[in-house]
């Protein structure tokens, strides 16, 4: 397994942590004997003796921990322990890893707000434990342009293959967001987004909107989710509404993968299994 490593990456001088989202019920994929985030998915050392299985977010922390993150926190709802059980103090997933533990949430947004207290300071690398990322640097790459200290939020984006699942960026010839349209299928424009790492403003923006809709529990967010979430990508629309410097970074020719349904996770299985 990876050495958990003793420091972490700093960026736009502050230290980055990861943040995980892991409050969800996975009823997409139900029934499955355990939390999705730890669900058998492929193997790594293949050519070793002993080669050794990986869960579906373990792809998350390797992509993380390539871009020097050494530390990071997962949000968990009760009764999830298989997570904290499988990953302890971090060590499988090569950082130093800490638990927040909630209730019901409005959705990851809100799942995110809960670790508010110990991230405020930090920049941020953030991702959905059950997508799979591509190139092996998204997160240095993310980091790297996060660097440069004119942003806010750094969005990754991804080649468009179904627009009715997906959040489309629309961007200026600098790569900066114009706007996001939430699973917009009338849509044409190319990229959309799979990850982010962000600074102490979009966090005290998106505490501030979330709190927002915790006061309105009437909200329901249909039709921009399918489980009826508020979703993450309707705080980086609103974030470019109120003129946080949202940017993105394109890899051109690349997709994310979202293996929370039964399909994508055969196929993803199937083709996970040798690497």
């Amino acid at each position: 397994m990876p050495h958990t490593p003793s420091t972490t990456r700093q960026c736009a001088g502050r230290d980055v942590v990861a943040l995980i989202p892991a409050a969800g019920s996975g009823t997409r994929i139900a029934p499955i004997p355990g939390s999705k985030e730890v669900f058998p998915i492929g193997f790594s050392r293949i050519e070793s003796d002993k080669p050794e299985v990986k869960v579906i977010s373990q792809y998350l922390f390797d992509r993380m921990t390539a871009g020097g993150v050494g530390q990071g926190i997962v949000v968990l709802r009760t009764g999830k322990w298989d997570i904290p059980a499988y990953f302890g103090e971090g060590e499988p997933a090569g950082m130093n890893l800490s638990y927040v533990v909630v209730g019901q949430t409005l959705g990851p947004p809100d799942t995110l707000d809960r670790a508010y207290a110990f991230v405020r300071h930090n920049v941020v690398a953030f991702g959905f434990p059950d997508i799979l990322l591509e190139p092996p640097d998204v997160f240095d790459q993310l980091l790297t342009r996060m660097d440069v200290g004119d942003a806010d939020v750094v969005l990754g984006l991804y080649d468009v293959v179904d627009p009715h699942q997906s959040d489309i960026v629309e961007l200026d010839g600098e790569n900066r967001v114009l706007d996001i349209h939430l699973k917009d299928p009338t849509s044409v424009l190319p990229h959309c987004w799979g990850c982010a790492v962000w600074g102490p403003a979009f966090t005290e923006f998106m505490h501030r909107v979330v709190q927002e809709h915790r006061d309105h529990t009437a909200d329901s967010f249909g039709t921009i989710d399918a489980g009826g979430d508020l979703p993450m990508g309707l705080i980086f629309k609103q974030a470019v509404a109120a003129n946080l410097k949202v940017v993105g970074v394109p890899f051109k020719g690349q997709h994310w993968t979202d293996v929370g349904s039964p399909r994508d996770l055969l196929r993803m299985a199937q083709k996970l299994r040798s690497q």
